[in-house]
């Protein structure tokens, strides 16, 4: 089916809805892949092909294993053509708002395409999303933090998200698991799953009206993370030609062996002992074995927090020697690592979410200071009044200026340090940005509740996916100025490797845009306030998964 034809189905179905005659199925159309035809639908928008597999379900024994591509020579792709109308499963992890609820299927290997035209000649520039969510939980397609086919048509972009798994079926190291590895190593399924997925870009997307030369990997919270591996690993070097990473974590460096040791309590809790006793275990008994709130802590709720000296929680992803090849900062430092234009985001209220923080909004000036007291004299003695003159009483609120102190703790100073490091050992221009925008009405999102306007987790990548409207409505106009601005910025990186604004500069000359409503660029953002965190140790606090 033509696109032209497409346009007229849509057209009568327009028609007949006007004239009260509701129409329920949408246009399909059919495009084909190296594994065989799929039929996807066109809504009006653009066009979506949903829960495309790319791998054999990882389960049985092939949990805790690389994915096996699909592929016509191995025989095993489908029959006939595959109807991508819904999304895959989403993988197997806790549910957010009742932890006790196991939700998901270890068959969750699927990926989705919204692409604006299906013609192969359109070369569009593709972007690969990489969803967030601590490695732990969420999927390629949750409500309002996916693209879509509105996002496709009004950017002009292809875009290709995947599901990979998760939590202990995408993490886990083991030196039980490693032992039947061909590498002698594991962990990093996960990672394993986004490059198989970046490789069936390269194979299938011109078929979509994509350009597989001009592939920009973009992910937030764990998904911003994951591309710090990925430009670790050789096995992705050639997949990808730009990345923006929001909200990553900058602490990247235990190793799978060091992970291994650290999750025994993981085996213990299990009661398994051989490699066939952990194969036959169901999803809700590895998912429950996890040691969520004990070392080493794969729940990490202290990391929405002001940290306590020797605090730390253990590392999901980890520096495995063959998926993330090298550790991500000698990797940089030693130019050993991909080599792509980088845009590196964070917000400047990064942790403002998590439920046991959500009493600070009560909080006065006395309880303010008892809390940084609490956490920070943990470093030393007069720790806490010295913060004090960073993020002093009386300035703003108690809850703005505890959220910005453990913010600049946890994400905002580590990752400039990051951005340092990459712009030295790099040729490909970094372009750093922190935003202030701040919502014109509290948010309440995935789970989660932002109770106060401030600029918080999500709201870069809810203003890029214009998913901004469905919290609050209508947006007020600095909230479209916002998403205005992000879009226009990204677009130009994805199109040219370098933002819209021509006075932001790479960050090897020391500058950062902050991104409001408008573009403002400054020199040595924070400067004074990271390297006082630095010099007193706080840099290894920072985020890990």
């Amino acid at each position: 089916m033509t696109e032209n034809m497409i346009s007229m189905l849509h057209l009568v179905r327009i028609i007949n809805i006007l004239l009260g005659e509701y129409v329920v199925d949408e246009p399909t159309t059919i495009v084909e892949t190296q594994c065989g035809p799929v039929e996807g639908k066109y809504n009006g928008q653009g066009y979506a092909f949903r829960g495309i597999p790319y791998s054999l379900p990882p389960t049985g024994n092939r949990r805790w294993k690389p994915p096996i591509p699909l592929n016509k020579q191995a025989g095993n792709c489908w029959d006939g053509i595959f109807k991508a109308y819904d999304y895959g499963n989403t993988c197997t992890q806790r549910n957010m708002k009742n932890h006790t609820d196991i939700i998901g299927s270890e068959d969750c290997l699927y990926l989705n395409v919204w692409t604006p035209t299906i013609n192969k000649s359109a070369n569009l520039h593709v972007m690969v999303w990489i969803h967030g969510g601590s490695l732990q939980e969420l999927n390629a397609n949750w409500p309002t933090y996916c693209p879509s086919e509105e996002l496709a048509r009004d950017t002009n972009i292809v875009y290709v998200g995947m599901n990979y798994r998760l939590n202990a079926f995408g993490f886990m190291s083991l030196s039980l698991l490693s032992e039947q590895s061909k590498t002698n190593t594991s962990g990093n399924y996960g990672f394993m799953d986004q490059i198989l997925a970046l490789r069936w870009v390269q194979d299938n997307v011109r078929n979509f009206g994509g350009n597989p030369d001009s592939v920009t990997i973009f992910g937030q919270s764990s998904g911003g993370t994951s591309i710090v591996a990925l430009l670790a690993s050789e096995q992705a070097r050639g997949l990808f030609h730009k990345a923006w990473m929001m909200s990553a974590s900058p602490i990247f460096n235990k190793t799978s062996h060091d992970a291994s040791q650290d999750n025994l309590v993981f085996l213990e809790n299990t009661g398994c002992t051989d490699i066939h006793c952990l194969y036959n275990l169901s999803g809700t008994e590895i998912t429950k074995a996890v040691p969520w709130d004990v070392y080493p802590s794969w729940g990490m709720t202290d990391q929405c927090d002001l940290p306590i000296k020797g605090q730390f929680d253990g590392a999901v992803a980890v520096v495995d020697g063959d998926v993330v090849t090298y550790p991500p900062y000698q990797a940089w430092e030693q130019g050993l690592a991909i080599d792509v234009p980088l845009v590196i985001g964070t917000t400047t209220n990064e942790i403002d979410f998590y439920p046991s923080l959500l009493t600070m909004s009560t909080w006065d000036w006395s309880e303010y200071k008892k809390q940084v007291s609490h956490h920070l004299t943990t470093f030393g003695a007069n720790l806490d009044e010295e913060a004090l003159r960073f993020y002093p009483i009386n300035a703003s609120s108690p809850e703005y200026e505890y959220t910005s102190m453990a913010s600049d703790i946890r994400v905002g100073c580590p990752t400039d340090y990051m951005a340092r490091v990459i712009s030295t050992g790099m040729n490909s221009p970094v372009f750093r940005y922190v935003v202030t925008s701040q919502p014109s009405k509290p948010v309440h999102a995935l789970g989660y509740s932002f109770p106060s306007s401030y600029s918080f987790h999500l709201w870069d990548i809810f203003a890029y996916f214009d998913t901004i409207k469905d919290y609050i409505k209508p947006p007020a106009s600095s909230d479209r100025s916002f998403q205005e601005t992000i879009r226009r910025e990204i677009l130009s990186f994805v199109r040219t490797g370098a933002p819209f604004t021509k006075s932001w500069q790479p960050y090897s000359h020391g500058v950062t845009s902050l991104l409001s409503e408008n573009i403002s660029v400054v020199s040595n953002y924070k400067k004074e306030t990271c390297k006082f965190w630095s010099q007193n140790g706080l840099f290894s606090y920072g985020w890990i998964n």
